[in-house]
């Protein structure tokens, strides 16, 4: 029954034109163009500069988490998940499948559409950094020898996957609680926000401020992107990662239990 409920949002998602666009789409595709109308208008290399495609990459990855790019993840993950408050389709869905597989099913979709929006981050930043090495004639260059760009690579890749879950999970909990979709998108940010500037002002490692998901993951995104002889204790890192999977349990088991009791008789 979960594979059928999660084949069904996937239908439902891809024929969703307006919410995959604004929700997955639009952040790479406008990082993208904005890169080339800057190598384009703003000629900003110098002599010998170069163009080091795996830092690049690295870092565009590494970013994809943050507020602005947290909005439009709001789009997307109320349009799956309180889509159905909207348009009052619950009475007519939830005799055909339990509550538990519905939610969870929209849960799986949203974390497989957020891991294709990641990837075509990091290949959208492939394809700037090659259009700023011809255009600003800055040599591609490969990463130091013995350098494990790869893993590196996979760490902070499935560390920002984890945390655009996160804000689906939290869309999760706040769209069942208002039933709307601006109210998920809309308190969702205010909460991503909060705790984004929080992690800012954090200036102690500690396991309250680890317990700030943005800064938990900076921490995890740290020790992995660092080389080998410079990595920061790995303590932090593993309290931070447990607490990432905490928040995520708790957020989504939050939205879950509340679904579950819902009267959706109207909805």
């Amino acid at each position: 029954m979960l594979a059928d409920a999660i084949a069904a949002e996937r239908f439902r998602l891809i024929r969703d034109r307006t919410g995959v666009f604004w929700g997955f789409l639009f952040v790479p595709l406008a990082s993208l163009l904005f890169s080339l109308a800057t190598d384009i208008f703003v000629r900003a290399a110098f002599p010998g500069a170069t163009t080091d495609l795996a830092n690049r990459t690295l870092g565009a990855v590494a970013g994809a988490a943050g507020p602005v790019t947290a909005l439009f993840l709001l789009i997307g993950a109320a349009a799956i998940v309180a889509g159905d408050y909207r348009w009052e389709t619950w009475r007519l869905v939830t005799p055909r499948n339990g509550r538990l597989n519905l939610l969870t099913a929209k849960l799986i979709v949203f974390a497989e559409a957020a891991a294709w929006s990641l990837l075509l981050t990091a290949v959208v930043a492939v394809l700037a950094g090659v259009f700023s090495s011809a255009v600003n004639a800055a040599p591609l260059v490969g990463p130091p020898a013995g350098s494990n760009v790869l893993g590196q690579f996979a760490g902070v890749f499935l560390i920002t996957w984890l945390q655009m879950i996160l804000v689906g999970a939290l869309a999760a909990m706040i769209g069942v609680v208002t039933r709307s979709t601006m109210g998920a998108v809309v308190a969702g940010l205010v909460v991503v926000v909060v705790q984004s500037t929080l992690a800012t002002m954090a200036q102690e490692t500690t396991w309250k401020t680890l317990a700030i998901p943005a800064y938990a993951a900076r921490t995890l995104k740290t020790f992995v992107a660092a080389p080998a002889g410079m990595r920061p204790e790995a303590g932090p890192a593993g309290l931070g990662l447990l607490l990432l999977l905490v928040w995520l349990v708790i957020l989504a088991g939050a939205a879950v239990m509340l679904f579950k009791w819902q009267d959706l008789t109207k909805e």
